[in-house]
């Protein structure tokens, strides 16, 4: 467009503006969700149930109260007023607020087409506390294929399994209402 002129916006102007170009800075919540999403993978990877719902709740109350306040500060909201929140991510993991429900086994179709047997995977179902239905679950941790396959195979070949999957270590720290009866002590510590 020839002619055209760009410039700032006035204060009086951001008022009533949202600006829709790039954005020069991330805004708080831009910045709260990616490290969301890196805490959730990297909990997921370790096979430690993680909720995330907590976590968006608690972030939704925090940035609910800053734009309150930046109103009653100025009369209209200033995103550099919102200041960045601290989360204490343990939180929304930690065997405190989260307990294992049951543990359910499911069949995986695709990885019992590889195998001369059929291939059922644990899945492990959490609750996380003041969420949901009292008896339903929030949050499944499935045990990887690679570990039920090995597990199946030596039922399959009559042998002795001994290992232990990541996820069923992991349960084991959650498991207040003694659902898995035989598990030893837990090994590790998050």
């Amino acid at each position: 467009m020839a002619g055209t002129i760009y410039r700032p916006q006035t204060e009086d102007e951001k008022r009533d503006f949202r600006d829709i170009g790039p954005y020069k800075k991330k805004d708080p919540k831009v910045n709260f969700l990616t490290d969301l999403a890196n805490k959730r993978s990297e909990k997921t990877k370790q096979k430690i149930p993680f909720f995330k719902k907590a976590a968006i709740d608690d972030y939704e109350e925090y940035y609910k109260e800053e734009v309150r306040k930046s109103i009653k500060k100025n009369g209209y909201m200033k995103p550099e007023d919102i200041k960045p929140i601290k989360m204490d991510w343990n939180k929304y993991s930690s065997p405190d607020n989260i307990v294992l429900v049951e543990i359910t086994v499911q069949r995986d179709s695709y990885a019992s087409k590889k195998q001369p047997f059929e291939v059922f995977v644990r899945t492990y179902r959490y609750k996380y506390d003041g969420y949901g239905e009292e008896g339903a679950y929030n949050i499944s941790i499935m045990e990887d294929e690679q570990d039920a396959v090995k597990r199946l195979k030596a039922e399959y070949e009559n042998k002795e399994f001994k290992e232990t999957s990541k996820a069923e270590e992991v349960s084991w720290l959650y498991d207040r209402k003694n659902i898995n009866p035989n598990k030893p002590k837990p090994k590790l510590k998050l």
